[in-house]
């Protein structure tokens, strides 16, 4: 009796301990953003004002007012990196859905071979592939065009395309098997019966590359040219110069460019839970 009080009561403090420890590394996280925020309605002159002022009274529009009023450039940048977010979307889906379905469901030869080949090119900074890729677009007459930005995300991103096989890999064979009796083919039994199975994987997926395609920074820099074409990760530098910075601006932009992934994010963070729930996943 006296080891299980012992084993419960050391069970409690560490649970205690791992939560405050896990708050605290939540608040330094939260801290800087909090302070873009609040930062974003001041003047260039108060935001540096210490001890921060959290709420500002009055508060002062004027960033987002230069940002979404005064300057018509943000609204091309925000539907420019719509657009290219939407067709990444798309490309990631297909192409890894389709993908981890093969390497986890399909026997063909050398799959196995090919899938840690796949998986090998994950170890490669991006900087070695950085100039290829640049010549490869050249060579296509892609360079200052949005393909060059939302093609990449359909030839099946490794790490969404290993993500998806394991996923699948979890889906009983007994079903599929029961679908191809039924007639069904490979396309049918994966669009009716294991893309189905697998909404908390594609969830996860989805947000992961709206992330990364949302924040994709280095490829418009190297392949746009044409200002019109800029995405939002390069709409900041309107707001600075080699004269003057207007911090205020620039605040109201990165708030503005946030807040469109924080939304997905809660969105689909209560999509994800209710799917475990109610497919009995764990872990």
């Amino acid at each position: 009796m006296k080891k299980i009080q012992s084993y419960e009561t050391r069970r409690f403090i560490t649970k205690n301990v791992l939560t405050l420890f896990m708050f605290c590394f939540t608040v330094t996280m939260l801290v800087p953003y909090l302070w873009m925020i609040s930062s974003s309605f001041k003047d260039s002159v108060s935001m540096f004002d210490f001890p921060i002022k959290w709420i500002p009274v009055p508060p002062d529009f004027s960033g987002y007012r230069k940002v979404w009023l005064e300057n018509s450039d943000f609204l091309r940048f925000f539907f420019n990196s719509v657009k290219v977010t939407v067709l990444a979307l798309c490309g990631t889906f297909f192409s890894c859905t389709m993908g981890g379905y093969a390497y986890a469901k399909i026997n063909f030869k050398g799959r196995d071979k090919f899938f840690m080949l796949k998986l090998a090119t994950m170890m490669l900074p991006a900087q070695i592939t950085m100039l290829p890729n640049f010549m490869i677009f050249k060579w296509l007459g892609l360079l200052d065009t949005h393909i060059a930005l939302w093609f990449p995300f359909f030839l099946g991103q490794p790490f969404g395309t290993f993500l998806m096989r394991q996923y699948f890999v979890k889906v009983p064979n007994d079903l599929l098997d029961s679908a191809k009796i039924d007639g069904a083919g490979q396309w049918k039994m994966f669009w009716t019966v294991a893309l189905p199975l697998a909404q908390a994987a594609v969830s996860m997926l989805l947000f992961l590359y709206f992330v990364a395609a949302w924040n994709y920074y280095d490829g418009p820099l190297i392949y746009i040219r044409s200002v019109a074409k800029y995405t939002l990760p390069l709409a900041v530098k309107f707001y600075t110069n080699e004269y003057d910075t207007n911090y205020t601006a620039m605040l109201a932009a990165a708030v503005s460019m946030s807040l469109p992934v924080i939304t997905c994010f809660i969105f689909l963070q209560r999509f994800i839970i209710e799917d475990i729930s109610s497919t009995g996943l764990k872990g």
